[in-house]
């Protein structure tokens, strides 16, 4: 550390704090009640009649999941067993502490690969550039006061973006049950395929139930292939996570596998084409996208093509499959073993779906949730480029505030 300003020194962690560990369990507070709360990973986990630390100090997760993680413990509390607490000397403020240990690169220190672990040991030797005490207690409140500003204008954001999965459920109820203002047909649409087997809710008069079976010219599964056959240039081999949930096919990880290995009648996927991903996590099996084009492409056995007849639009059906799976019709219908769940070919050509009678109508209607879902896209691009912009800005104010810059 250079050019650090007047009146700054250099200490280590260790010089700036003391760690100490916990030997609580969850099972030592379960059936314990009191005044003093008991912090995990994920926050409180429970209240007992004793406390380990009367002042304010940190804790750090340094087992499992978010490892390396610090916050700010109240007084008079304790953490459980997976976490340590760092409680700052005479010399050192505590938020400034808390901020310096939230931009610290832990990753280093990591040991474990099932379950990760840091040890104070391995990171102590850290340098922290340390101002005199007033000083220090300028730059947390200064970073207070921005980061909380941040967190305000984060927290509106994340409740735009779920504002837009809203909408966008909202758009597909309305699209597909255009009847949907009593109070039983908006019952089914939240429930589809759950009161009568044939007719779920009540459709215009030109409307029409049709399973999938009676609509679809071609259901076809693929076919596995072993990890050991992969290899960095041959053929590609659409995986699950190549289906995106919102109905589109995602190519950002494409697995190549031997050429030779590839059946001719399943190494292809044209435009108009239906991808259903059968066999996945509870929550995630039922993803579906639309072929858009032309693709040499083969695809596992996680996965089926479906061809629909010429007067049935495929982009519709792909809409309605992203609304079944958002109301989680899938989850309900699937068979569940430990690990996965799946939808076999006979459950999935019982779906029912409902159309239009008319290409054409069907055609408008996929169009417009076209524009809408283009619209909706948009929105959320913006959002989330504002949410990395406001953690870029928090990085940049950390960096500032121990360069001496804030």
């Amino acid at each position: 550390m250079t050019h650090l300003p007047q009146g700054w020194e250099v200490k280590t962690i260790e010089n700036v704090c003391k760690n100490s560990n916990s030997n609580l369990a969850l099972k030592d507070i379960k059936d314990k009640s009191g005044d003093y709360p008991v912090f995990g990973a994920s926050g409180i986990v429970g209240y007992v009649d004793f406390f380990h630390k009367a002042q304010e100090c940190l804790g750090i997760i340094k087992d499992g999941a978010g490892v390396g993680r610090v916050f700010v413990l109240p007084k008079q509390s304790s953490v459980i067993g997976t976490l340590s607490y760092l409680e700052n000397n005479e010399t050192t403020n505590l938020k400034y502490l808390f901020y310096f240990l939230k931009n610290l690169d832990f990753s280093k220190y990591i040991l474990g690969s099932a379950i990760p672990h840091i040890y104070f040991r391995d990171y102590k030797k850290e340098q922290i550039p340390l101002p005199p005490l007033k000083e220090q207690g300028r730059i947390a409140g200064i970073l207070d006061l921005a980061f909380e500003k941040i967190d305000t204008s984060t927290e509106l954001l994340k409740a735009n973006l779920a504002n837009l999965d809203e909408l966008a459920k909202s758009v597909l109820d309305r699209a597909f049950n255009p009847l949907g203002d009593s109070a039983d047909s908006t019952e089914s649409t939240q429930n589809p395929n759950t009161h009568d087997a044939q007719s779920p809710y009540p459709l215009p008069q030109h409307w029409e139930w049709k399973s999938l079976g009676e609509i679809a010219s071609v259901i076809q599964s693929g076919f596995a292939i072993n990890k050991s056959n992969e290899i960095a240039d041959g053929y590609i081999h659409l995986r699950t996570h190549n289906i995106a949930t919102d109905g589109n096919l995602n190519f950002e990880t494409l697995v190549k596998v031997k050429k030779e290995l590839i059946k001719e009648q399943q190494s292809f996927i044209e435009e108009g084409d239906i991808l259903f991903n059968n066999t996945n996590s509870t929550e995630l099996v039922g993803k579906t996208a639309l072929v858009t084009q032309n693709y040499n492409y083969a695809f596992s056995n996680h996965i089926t093509k479906i061809k629909l007849f010429n007067q049935y639009s495929p982009k519709l059906v792909v809409f309605y499959f992203v609304l079944l799976l958002k109301n989680k019709y899938f989850e309900r219908i699937c068979h569940k073993w430990i690990g996965q769940s799946g939808i076999n070919t006979d459950k999935l050509k019982q779906i029912q779906i409902p159309l239009p009678k008319d290409i054409k109508e069907q055609k408008q209607i996929a169009m417009h949730l076209d524009s809408v879902f283009d619209k909706i896209q948009k929105l959320k691009e913006l959002y989330n480029a504002q949410l990395q912009d406001y953690e870029e800005l928090k990085q940049s104010l950390l960096t500032q505030a121990f360069s001496g810059k804030l």
